[in-house]
């Protein structure tokens, strides 16, 4: 299955040691983003991935065009728009102190500035079989809300494949409202086959209710499979996180229109905080693009979701090697 991804390209800063923005005058470069990630880990598991976004045609423009390729990412889908990169700083935490993230300029981005007529839909979806869309793009700008609504559109009517991740953030939506943004989600869902998200996005930003009269642990079910039948989705999926004493563990679901399934949670050791959503979602599309079982796919993208938190940087530049090594021999802590 050919893979591709709508999204933004971003510059991550980060300074360095756990060192925040005052303490230091070093910042890592990368370049990063939703799709990247999640593109770069399937090219890692051997799958042909494309990205359809604009860079600024300047040194960083072709720096991130560059890191995409190094990745494994096929390119000739990014063009050439607008005057800037979007960028955000990653303080690292560190015990009780949460991980940091700061963006900025991300709305005057080549991204944000670029709408549908920006790009060559139509080509790009003879080429690819699924695409995935992050939900960032209906917070961003009109221009990225009209283009990922065309895009979409147009891939639904195609017979392709449309995967989307709510990925809502509040930080990006502080001039608009909850009820405004439902709009958009309500607009986008219908065209979407892959949808990865959490009980609150249902709760929270579609309204939805929980059945209160049904026993704790249905409700959840119940709602997602209301949900993937208002919606006609075909998988829905998504993360738990939870902790124990001093101890975190996540565990990944996987919705289809007949049952769910769970994985066993496993321990989080964590060395960056950013990235594991993108792994487990990269988990999960490994699966359904070779038709696993859901219960295969809900294991490895757990584990791989896991691995993502030992990996310094947002990309989960794991192997499939990697990934059967931890589901089958989690003990051994030493290849030769």
């Amino acid at each position: 299955m050919r893979i591709a991804a709508f999204g933004e390209i971003m510059m991550r800063l980060t300074p360095p040691e756990y060192l925040m923005l005052e303490q230091t005058k070093e910042l890592r470069l990368d370049f990063t983003g939703t799709g990247v990630n999640i593109l770069s880990n399937l090219a890692h598991f051997g799958c042909q991935t494309s990205l359809l976004t604009n860079l600024p045609d300047n040194r960083l423009g072709e720096a991130a065009k560059a890191r995409v390729r190094q990745l494994g990412i096929q390119d000739h889908w990014i063009g050439v728009y607008g005057d800037h990169i979007g960028s955000y700083f990653a303080e690292m935490g560190f015990g009780p102190r949460p991980t940091q993230v700061t963006y900025q300029n991300r709305r005057n981005s080549s991204f944000g500035v670029s709408g549908a007529s920006n790009y060559e839909f139509d080509a790009f979806l003879a080429e690819v079989d699924l695409v995935h869309i992050c939900g960032i793009a209906l917070s961003l700008t009109e221009k990225t809300r009209e283009a990922a609504f065309i895009l979409a559109e147009k891939a639904h009517a195609l017979g392709k494949k449309v995967c989307f991740d709510f990925n809502f953030r509040p930080s990006l939506n502080e001039a608009h409202g909850v009820l405004f943004m439902k709009e958009q989600y309500e607009k986008m869902l219908p065209y979407c086959d892959v949808v990865f998200g959490s009980q609150r996005d249902l709760t929270d930003l579609l309204g939805m209710e929980l059945a209160k009269t049904l026993d704790a642990s249905k409700q959840f079910e119940v709602l997602v499979q209301q949900f993937m039948t208002d919606y006609q989705i075909e998988y829905f999926a998504g993360t738990i996180r939870q902790g124990e004493g001093d101890k975190h563990y996540l565990t990944g679901f996987l919705f289809d229109s007949e049952k769910q399934v769970k994985a066993a949670p496993r321990e989080i050791v964590r060395l960056d905080r950013i990235g594991a959503g993108d792994g487990y979602a990269a988990g999960v599309l490994l699966g359904i693009s070779e038709g696993w079982s859901l219960l295969e796919t809900v294991e490895f993208a757990t584990a791989n979701g896991v691995l993502a938190h030992t990996i310094q940087g947002d990309v989960p530049l794991t192997t499939r090697k990697q990934v059967k090594h931890l589901m089958e021999q989690p003990t051994v802590d030493l290849i030769r």
